[in-house]
């Protein structure tokens, strides 16, 4: 049976880890994994950037000194004039449509004087009847003629629209065309467009540069910061000098919008839409660019785990937390304590993986994972708990005191329902005179009387941890050492018995004084090993135990007609009763056998000093059926006599 359940509760396990793998593959928790991805990185916080990447931003005090834009491009040629030091200068914002043609040419004549200039081109997707065509916006041919480099500025955005990869190439009738990052960072390698290739590997190889791309997309981007990570200036500070000539020297620099209202601005993983909580505004796409260019220079890329590698995290978390439920169970709040530590750590672990080795691997499927199992597990358990409560209460309730059931319940595994060999005192009491009193009388006096003495002597047995095997009409029979193990059996059945004979005196006392006839008992006790277990059919079935040792109790309390006693006790819980427990005798599979010649129990003089202590008194040997040798057996004087009141 416990096998069984054991089995249930790892079928329940597995089949919700295999329904999360599922979940994972199908990508429904892929928001949730983004922004903890988002979220580490935000904890991470800002870095410094290098200082190789300058931002001449295009903002709203350059909009309000200058004038309204879009700028005569005579004022961008000024622009170069100013970063004449600049080892690349790069535009990202559109140059594609005709303007003042003095304008043109002196911002064509700036490019060409500068050198080092790289233009944007962009992709915009027009639809002709079903079909969708990408068309490719190049800047003015007199201004590309002079222009050192180009590359194209669209962003692909992830799908919760949050920029974290970028695209280094694309391809464009057979035409491998850089990104404007990747054009600027070839640009200050000396190297024009063409020297960008995509490798049969999926690699994109330019000069010094091999980018590793997966569906035609690089690794995860390492952003600095949030919007002004990176050095910025105002455009106007340039144009009027303020900023220092020096700032842009040798650097590379991106010429972009900034003004939020100019439009141009993208959701990074460092934007939080809710300004009165602290978030972050949009980035600028010409930071965008700037963060590529930082990424490849310093190869600082954050790297996504392969869906395997995250699927058996998934199944590992979930295993352990089961593992927690499994172990605990039973102890609620060490379990909820270890699965908490064990939440506690995985959390830890994911974001030191992240932030200090740029390696992303889920976090939210195998936390949803382990709870779910956890969660099931425990509940399952629960379950089994309270059934198995049921079970023993239901089993064991009307056997044994409730503070043994209690024992029970909180060590279920101290008793195996399916029967085992254990070692016991049985104790068989009779009432005397029972027969003779409840001939004339209405069945419901003779039950009113045998209720009273009943529920007397079953609390006496219950107060010395006995179990009430069952009621024989007007006997009792009961077992000390089961289903609870009992190393002082024997003491405390002995001292049942006397407490029973003590009782009875007094309840004869009640009796006598409301005119009934009086009571009188007989106690038998024997100890050895039993079966103990459920015996019966599928119907009904009751606690027992059964063995040698039971029969030998019930003949010894009818024995104490002939030797005129209330209480026989055999040798045999005589030499439990000497050894002071039975923990000798726990370990053994069948009944030690009687003394024949022990010294210890043949010597009258030493006998009689180990029995006077429990005053105990040898009767004699007794042939008893059953059994191929004498029995010897002993009473206690004291409760002998007449003592009905």
């Amino acid at each position: 049976m416990k096998a069984a359940k054991g089995a249930g509760s790892h079928l329940i396990a597995l089949g919700l880890t295999v329904l999360m793998a599922f979940t994972a593959v199908i990508g429904l928790w892929e928001p949730l994994e983004s922004m903890a991805y988002d979220m580490w990185l935000r904890v991470r916080g800002v870095q410094a950037t290098s200082g190789e990447v300058v931002i001449v931003g295009i903002d709203d005090a350059s909009i309000a000194k200058i004038g309204r834009w879009p700028w005569n491009r005579e004022v961008h040629a000024q622009l170069l004039d100013r970063l004449r030091e600049a080892k690349v200068v790069s535009f990202d914002f559109t140059l594609a449509n005709e303007a003042d043609p003095q304008g043109d040419t002196r911002l064509a004549e700036a490019i060409g004087h500068h050198g080092h200039v790289v233009l944007p081109v962009f992709f915009t997707f027009e639809k002709e009847g079903n079909d969708t065509y990408q068309v490719m916006r190049l800047p003015l041919p007199a201004l590309r003629k002079n222009a050192f480099s180009m590359g194209f500025v669209n962003y692909p955005t992830e799908a919760d629209n949050i920029v974290r990869r970028t695209m280094p190439v694309t391809v464009d009738k057979n035409r491998t065309i850089p990104s404007l990052a990747l054009a600027s960072a070839m640009a200050a390698q000396g190297l024009g467009p063409t020297k960008a290739t995509l490798a049969p590997d999926g690699t994109v190889q330019a000069g010094d540069f091999v980018i590793p791309t997966e569906n035609n997309k690089t690794p995860l981007l390492n952003f600095a910061g949030p919007a002004q990570s990176f050095p910025t200036y105002s455009y106007h500070q340039v144009l009027d000098g303020t900023a220092p000539p020096e700032a842009f020297a040798g650097k590379i620099v991106f010429v972009g919008t900034t003004s939020p209202l100019l439009g141009d601005i993208y959701n990074t993983p460092f934007t939080r839409s809710n300004l009165v909580l602290g978030g972050n505004l949009p980035t600028p796409g010409v930071e965008l660019h700037a963060t590529a260019v930082e990424t490849f220079l310093n190869r600082s890329y954050y790297y996504r785990a392969p869906e395997a590698l995250n699927l058996f995290l998934l199944a590992l978390f979930s295993a352990a937390s089961y593992t927690v439920a499994l172990g605990l169970k039973g102890k609620p709040w060490h379990s909820l304590a270890a699965q908490l530590a064990l939440t506690a750590g995985w959390i830890a672990l994911n974001g030191l993986v992240l932030i200090r080795g740029h390696y992303w691997l889920n976090l939210v499927a195998p936390l949803i994972a382990g709870s779910v199992t956890y969660l099931a597990a425990t509940v399952y358990n629960f379950i089994l708990e309270q059934q198995e409560r049921q079970k023993v209460k239901g089993l064991f309730g009307r056997y044994v005191s409730p503070a043994v059931v209690n024992e029970l319940l909180a060590h279920p595994d101290s008793i195996q329902l399916g029967g085992q060999r254990i070692d016991t005192t049985i104790l068989f009491s009779d009432i005397r005179g029972f027969t003779a009193y409840s001939e004339g009388r209405s069945p419901e006096e003779v039950v009113s009387r045998l209720n009273e003495y009943f529920t007397r002597m079953t609390g006496i047995i219950f107060k010395h941890g006995g179990t009430l095997d069952k009621y024989m009409g007007d006997g009792i029979m009961a077992v000390f050492g089961a289903p609870i193990a009992d190393p002082k059996h024997a003491r405390h059945a002995l001292e049942a018995s006397k407490e029973m004979c003590d009782a009875l005196v007094e309840m004869n006392v009640v009796w006598k004084e409301r005119g009934e006839p009086l009571f009188d008992l007989g106690v038998g006790l024997n100890s050895g090993p039993v079966l103990a277990g459920n015996i019966g059919s599928e119907e009904r079935m009751d606690y027992t135990v059964i063995g040698e040792d039971v029969n030998l109790a019930s003949r010894l309390e009818s024995m104490n007609k002939q030797f005129k006693s209330r209480i026989i006790v055999s040798e045999r819980t005589v030499r439990y009763l000497l050894t002071g427990d039975a923990t000798s005798q726990a370990s053994q599979t069948s009944a030690p056998p009687l003394p024949q010649n022990d010294t210890v129990f043949t010597e009258p003089a030493s006998m009689r000093e180990q029995l006077a202590p429990l005053g105990l008194e040898e009767i004699g040997e007794v042939a008893v059926r059953g059994l191929v040798h004498p029995v010897k057996i002993y009473t206690l004087p004291a409760y002998n006599g007449d003592r009905t009141v």
